[in-house]
């Protein structure tokens, strides 16, 4: 498997347990929202690098073109999700911010999914 399959499933599951974190009622959501968050800052910065490494994506640049826009739209989203809702603000409109986690949630899936089956053709 590619550094980037392994890093695009990472992302994809540190996602989905984010989005598990922002329906949950528990005390400790918040805490675990934020924790994932630095997580996943961290694997969205070792994909830029493994976007630009990959091979398979070097030996077609129209799909490295594509992959980096749609990368560059979902981090696009992420960023203003991630600024519009600090931890307070989680606290102080938790039913806002699911709403907004939905809305996003659809946007990286739909990234993800591209991102997979764009992979696999290659």
């Amino acid at each position: 498997m590619a550094e980037l399959d392994r890093i695009l499933g990472e992302a994809q599951e540190t996602h989905l347990l984010m989005q598990k974190a922002a329906k949950s009622t528990e005390e400790r959501a918040v805490r675990d929202i934020v924790r994932l968050r630095t997580r996943f800052a961290t694997l969205i910065a070792e994909m830029m690098g493994s976007i630009k490494a990959d091979a398979r994506l070097k030996a077609r640049p129209e799909v490295a073109q594509e992959f980096e826009s749609q990368f560059f739209e979902m981090r696009q989203a992420l960023a203003q999700h991630q600024s519009k809702w600090r931890s307070t603000q989680i606290d102080e409109d938790h039913a806002g911010y699911r709403r907004s986690t939905d809305e996003l949630g659809r946007k990286q899936d739909s990234f993800y999914n591209w991102a997979q089956k764009a992979l696999s053709e290659l």
